[in-house]
């Protein structure tokens, strides 16, 4: 296939999703190349420590810009960790969580308090992922994985359940189902990936529902030299409605009228690499389109900082730990 072929492809798939949608202030996760969506080679070991910090500070009703009637502005420190080890060739198991070292939304002048924040651990996500084919430059990899509700969803502010968009953790659990595909061209230093991620959401123990999201990402990536990678990212994120039981009949859940939206952003992305098992990586989210159901807070910007470490089993010769972490 064409590298202008390839192109037109990962385009049209992303385009064919594009009904996106997220929360004001769910951590979202910075990618390091395509290292951290596909599989690692056997016996490999990867950690990924990520801060980010997320800002919204503007109202929306549909995509056109709205006065804040309630809250004024929104946002978060976050602090991740992925830890990825390959079993064997074919099979790669990650394990990922985070703490929120503060959560808070400011409000208009007249509201009483005028801020309120929490802080607190997210969640713990399990995923393997199963590797479909790695050859002549071509990688496909899916993945099956659960997404545990560990930390708090239901603190109290002032003796009242607070706000949702300030809770550390959703309650719930959620299933992932992701899938990745990676062309690369060795010659012209270029990479292409396309990423899909589904999380599907249940009931938490107040019966609130948050909505399924589904995400899909096209990345370009270039390796300027040894030491720099410039990534560029096209992201389309559309959650669903969210859900909470009926006044009339409590065991049925209705649709939130405000809920929802439908979001697409570019995410420039830098890499350093220190050595080939050591790396740093800045990356920004920039929404370039919103659309929410009714008014909602919507998304200003998001910049993170990630720290980039990879084990690889005690080689034979430097060859050898050259061609494990360039195949990745």
């Amino acid at each position: 296939m064409t590298l202008n072929k390839l192109l037109l492809l990962f385009f049209v798939l992303l385009l064919s999703y594009s009904n996106g949608v997220s929360q004001c202030c769910s951590p979202g996760n910075p990618v390091g190349g395509s290292g951290n969506l596909g599989t690692l080679n056997e016996k490999s070991l990867k950690i990924i420590l990520t801060h980010r910090y997320s800002y919204s500070g503007k109202y929306m009703d549909g995509d056109k810009p709205f006065d804040p009637y309630f809250v004024e502005t929104g946002k978060f420190n976050y602090t991740g960790i992925l830890i990825a080890y390959a079993l064997n060739k074919r099979l790669t198991v990650e394990l990922e969580s985070g703490y929120f070292s503060n959560k808070s939304q400011t409000y208009i002048d007249g509201v009483l308090p005028s801020k309120k924040s929490g802080n607190g651990i997210n969640s713990i996500t399990l995923t393997p992922k199963i590797n479909l084919l790695k050859k002549k430059g071509w990688e496909i990899t899916t993945g099956f994985g659960l997404k545990f509700p560990v930390g708090a969803y239901n603190k109290e502010f002032n003796g009242a359940i607070a706000e949702l968009d300030i809770q550390p953790s959703t309650g719930a659990t959620d299933y992932i189902n992701t899938i990745f595909i990676a062309k690369e061209y060795l010659e012209k230093k270029i990479r292409f990936f396309f990423y899909n991620r589904v999380e599907l959401k249940t009931t938490n123990p107040l019966q609130y529902k948050y909505g399924n999201l589904y995400a899909t990402s096209f990345f370009v990536s270039y390796s300027a030299s040894v030491r720099w990678d410039f990534i560029a990212q096209l992201r389309n994120e559309f959650r669903e409605k969210d859900e909470r039981p009926a006044q009339v009949k409590p065991y049925d859940l209705v649709k939130i009228p405000i809920s929802g939206s439908e979001k697409m952003f570019f995410s420039p992305q830098v890499n350093y690499n220190f050595n080939p098992t050591l790396s740093i990586f800045v990356l920004a989210d920039i929404p370039i389109y919103q659309y929410y159901n009714e008014q909602q807070l919507a998304n200003s910007y998001a910049v993170s900082l990630s720290v980039m470490k990879t084990f690889v089993p005690k080689p034979k010769n430097k060859i050898q730990i050259l061609k494990t972490l360039t195949s990745e």
